[in-house]
């Protein structure tokens, strides 16, 4: 029983133990920090330096005006269009530059947007091109009767008609040709060389036959009729006198054409006629005869323009012995680039190059400025201005404005374009903001009537036939719906500012229809591609990251055009 206790005594120990505990943790705590100050300076460092992120998120770095991203200022006010300054933050500056835009992954998958690497590619410098072949015009020989007469008899009635050299025509009955027969009769019966020589050189330049000169001084009797030879062998291409026909000296009565020798006449584009010369080597083959392959030479190009085709003629002379290739047959030549005066000194670099290329659909053609859209990578996009070189079938030849391994798109360009435009850097942006001032101050009800009362239309077309004199282009075109007008085709006039030698027949364009004060429909914008398959359905896509509405395409790109004060 001694070692138990007492109640009081008993509780003073549990509290001793109770204060113990305690002492230790607190102990454990205070060597922790002492031993680790770092980590506690860490973590108030960390909660200090969130803070200060979100008050400079919070913070805007510069304001800008809406239609300028050049005109800047550090503080709120209005820009010279009277407008409020917008708000640029720290984010907002390092995620964009002026006229990049952001797209969210769904939005992309729902535009279609495709894109393709830049890559330099070798190109063959050929030109392929189509041509047909024609008679050697320099081959062909037209029949005239150098006297009035009727045609008593003919000979080859067929046009096309093969025929040798010496074969008889047609036979004339002529006054004139009788009385000169007489003449040289009387001549010899009279044994006057003199008058002899000069009825027989009257006959000859006549162009009676020799033949029938003989018989006259052989036999002295007088021929009703004259018969006459062809001068050459080949075909019949005109044939304009039958039996009876009256004749005289101004018309041509039949020609015949060699088919020895033929033309093939090559229908070469614009952007390809610097790349050739006289002297050039082709290959030409023919759809109507497989495995026959000609080589053949430039033997002349045509100075003239044609003006439906927007072509150049080139010529080759081609022999043909065996009268395979026929007049209005279609060829494919191959023009190889091999003259070295134009382009290189080297025909090794003008057969295989390297060169920056992108596919005809990625270019857009307003008709001032070729553009692309680059892909910025994180579903970031923008605009750039390009400088185009050659046309190949493949693509464009790139000058300026990308470089190997810039990504661009290829599908759905177009209405990227459009919002970029809106707040991109190009030149054409750039204008000097006191001429937007003037524009705005002394012309405000064109402004207003540009905002408000034009009414304007986007549709997809195609060309059909180009009169740059008129500053008209007939077009097959879509709906109007802001005209509540139906597709069809029909002339347009074309803006001042608008290259008419930009529009080639056949070609696809997207254009901007307004009503133009003389109440014929102009186009008032226009963009150039070789395909318009990528733009895909661009309504209803509802809203984009930075983009806005995006279900009018028309209002879009008419709000870029008011950008420019047109």
């Amino acid at each position: 029983m001694n070692n138990i206790l007492p109640k009081s005594d008993k509780k003073n120990a549990t509290v001793s133990l109770l204060l113990g505990a305690v002492l230790g943790i607190c102990l454990s705590l205070t060597v922790y920090y002492v031993l680790s100050p770092h980590t506690s300076h860490e973590m108030l460092h960390d909660s200090h330096q969130a803070s200060d992120d979100r008050d400079s998120d919070n913070t805007p770095l510069y304001w800008v005006a809406p239609m300028d991203p050049n005109f800047k200022r550090d503080k709120p006010g209005k820009s010279p269009m009277g407008m409020d300054l917008v708000p640029v933050f720290a984010n907002q500056a390092q995620a964009s530059a002026p006229g990049t835009i952001s797209i969210d992954p769904v939005t992309i998958q729902n535009l279609g947007v495709k894109t393709t690497i830049i890559q330099p590619v070798s190109t063959v410098n050929t030109i392929n091109t189509f041509g047909q072949v024609q008679y050697a015009q320099d081959k062909i020989s037209s029949v005239h009767s150098r006297v009035a007469g009727w045609v008593e008899k003919l000979y080859t009635r067929n046009q096309d008609a093969m025929i040798k050299q010496g074969d008889p025509l047609y036979e004339l009955y002529s006054p004139e040709l009788v009385n000169a027969q007489e003449e040289f009769v009387i001549a010899l019966e009279q044994n006057n060389q003199a008058l002899i020589n000069g009825a027989q050189a009257r006959l000859l330049s006549l162009n009676a036959p020799l033949a029938l000169v003989n018989s006259l001084r052989k036999q002295r009797q007088v021929s009703r009729t004259m018969t006459f030879y062809a001068p050459q062998s080949g075909v019949i291409n005109k044939l304009n006198i039958q039996e009876g026909t009256y004749v005289t000296p101004n018309k041509i009565m039949l020609s015949i054409a060699s088919v020895d020798t033929v033309w093939i006449l090559a229908d070469i584009f614009t952007f390809d006629v610097p790349k050739i010369a006289t002297g050039q080597s082709a290959s030409i083959k023919y759809d109507a005869l497989p495995g026959l392959i000609t080589q053949a030479q430039i033997d002349y190009i045509y100075p003239d323009l044609d003006a439906m085709k927007r072509t150049v003629t080139a010529r080759f002379v081609v022999p043909n012995p065996n009268g395979l290739l026929k007049p209005q047959m279609y060829a494919d030549v191959m023009i190889g680039n091999n003259n070295a005066s134009i382009t290189s000194d080297s025909n090794d670099e003008l057969v295989n190059s390297k060169i920056i290329m992108v596919p005809h659909q990625a270019v857009i053609r307003t008709g001032q400025q070729d553009r692309v859209v680059l892909a910025l990578g994180a579903g970031r996009y923008k605009s750039i201005a390009v400088v185009l070189g050659e046309r190949y079938d493949f693509g464009f030849a790139i000058l300026e404005g990308l470089k190997e391994g810039d990504e661009v798109v290829i599908s759905a360009q177009f209405l990227l374009d459009s919002e970029s435009s809106i707040s991109s850097d190009f030149m054409r942006m750039q204008a000097p903001m006191e001429s937007l001032i003037e524009a705005s101050t002394q012309a405000p009800s064109h402004v207003a009537m540009h905002d408000s009362e034009i009414t304007s239309a986007w549709t997809h077309a195609t060309v059909n036939d180009v009169m740059v004199s008129e500053r008209v282009v007939k077009l097959t075109h879509g709906p109007l719906d802001a005209f509540n007008m139906m597709g069809m085709t029909m002339n347009f006039t074309v803006a001042a500012e608008i290259d008419m030698q930009q529009f080639q027949v056949g070609e696809q364009v997207h254009v901007e229809i307004v009503e133009g004060l003389s109440g014929m429909y102009q186009i008032n914008t226009v963009h150039f591609t070789g395909d318009m398959d990528g733009m895909g359905d661009m309504d209803g896509m509802g809203d984009m990251d930075g983009m806005g509405d995006m279900d009018d395409m028309g209002d879009m790109d008419s709000e870029h055009d008011q950008g420019e004060l047109q």
